[in-house]
């Protein structure tokens, strides 16, 4: 708020009215009264300077009291409505300069907190509020006749100054539509859109909670009925999506969306978002592995034919296929092997987008690259690695083919190399051990 902005051509004048209160706060603490700030005149001159956007206003700052909106979606929605230049005139006198609609607006706002801070109001409503403006309580009390209400009297008698056709006329036409720039609708309907509803289905009056539960779990445990893409092998269906998602929709209570037939949508967008991902995956991956072929790594000796060919397919000497294709395309396509676990490695190496967004699956990709190495024979380590003996001597089974006794000797002989010792061989496992406990 701009503290500028807070000067009037005409203060604020303190009312005189005793409250219709019927005991005072002032009687009972036998303090003496503090007068309200009289808000007619502010409140007036802010309604005919913003017309017919008094009611987008009114809306906003109702919002902004009951929590809806915060200060900065506050200030989005009032900035077209509001304006810093001078231009509503507050008195006859030509002494005081005409002011901005964003300083009635802070002084308005200021005052209505200064009031909160002195003697409580009258119980009644102010007659110079309107009667759109009064609750509902208050305006149904009131009755038809519209008494204590000034300005709808004023207003009622230049409607009935009309002509009878003119009234007519205007009775007949059609309410303008939506404005374009509608920022406090737009800023509501995307909090409504955010906030979780309640579901719409309500179990009948007859039937108890418990039966009307017992069928929804029902519902949900379908969701475990259905198989996995990964198990089937297959392109999951329009059938086996709905089959899904339904029972998500039970358990997180949109039975709405189910019954009103929303699921339909939501099964058809989710069917070609998954094709397009996975045209997108291995159009990805293809450029990653493959050579020679459009949008992927080609060689000179490729390009060189490629070129001579589509020269020669401008001169008319060679034709292409249905496809479009050359025939050194043709002959790369013949060639080329399908797509394995190895191009996929390749692809996860590369640093692929798509299998960087898929942890579950780069993971497996990695570590089928690892052999299935098997388990040693239980029975040829022993107990405690110890093998067995007989009177003190290693069996022909421990022995093995080549004679060996020890098995580490055979996996020492495996790491050695040329002029190593075993001392060599025990230095570089230690190292090793190292890098291990830093890692």
């Amino acid at each position: 708020m701009n503290p500028a902005e807070l000067t009037l051509g005409i203060s604020p004048s303190l009312t005189t009215k005793p409250s219709a209160t019927p005991l005072s706060l002032s009687t009972k603490t036998g303090k003496a009264p503090v007068p309200r700030i009289e808000l007619e005149p502010i409140y007036t001159q802010l309604k005919a300077a913003l017309g017919d956007q008094w009611t987008d206003y009114k809306t906003a700052i109702n919002a902004f009291v009951l929590g809806s909106l915060n200060q900065a979606e506050l200030s989005w929605v009032l900035q077209p409505l509001l304006s810093a230049a001078p231009s509503v005139i507050t008195s006859t006198n030509s002494n005081f300069s005409p002011i901005s609609t964003l300083g009635l607006h802070n002084t308005l706002l200021t005052s209505i907190y200064a009031n909160t801070l002195r003697d409580p109001p009258p119980t009644d409503v102010a007659p110079w509020v309107v009667a759109t403006d009064k609750p509902a309580a208050t305006s149904k009390n009131a009755g038809a006749s519209g008494a204590n209400d000034k300005a709808e009297e004023r207003l009622r008698k230049e409607v009935m100054a009309i002509h009878a056709r003119d009234r007519r006329r205007i009775k007949t036409l059609k309410e303008s539509g939506k404005p374009v720039n509608d920022r406090l609708t737009e800023m509501l309907d995307y909090r409504n859109e955010l906030a979780v509803k309640p579901p719409d289905v309500v179990a009948p009056q007859g039937a108890a909670g418990g039966i009307a539960k017992t069928s929804w779990d029902v519902q949900i445990k379908q969701r475990f009925a259905q198989n996995l893409a990964a198990e089937t092998l297959e392109f999951p269906a329009s059938k086996d999506v709905q089959g899904r998602i339904e029972p998500i929709c039970y358990e997180e209570g949109l039975v709405g969306g189910v019954v009103s037939g929303g699921v339909e949508g939501c099964v058809t967008l989710l069917e070609r978002a998954t094709e397009i991902y996975l045209k997108e995956l291995l159009g990805q991956m293809f450029a990653h592995t493959r050579a020679n072929a459009e949008r992927c790594i080609q060689t000179s000796g490729y390009r060189r034919r490629l070129r001579q060919e589509e020269e020669g397919a401008e001169r008319g000497a060679i034709q292409r296929n249905a496809s479009g294709l050359l025939p050194v395309e043709l002959g790369m396509q013949t060639k080329r092997h399908a797509l394995d676990m190895d191009d996929m490695l390749l692809a996860v190496r590369l640093d692929d987008a798509y299998l960087r967004q898929d942890p579950f699956l780069s993971h497996r990709v990695l570590l089928n690259g690892y052999p299935d190495i098997p388990a040693p024979d239980a029975a040829a380590q022993g107990v405690n690695g110890i093998a067995p003996t007989v009177n003190g001597a290693l069996t022909d089974r421990e022995r093995g083919a080549g004679g060996m006794e020890d098995g580490m000797e055979g996996l020492e002989s495996e790491w050695s190399w040329r002029g190593s010792t075993k001392s060599d061989v025990n230095d570089l496992m230690g190292v090793l051990d190292e890098c291990l406990a830093v890692a």
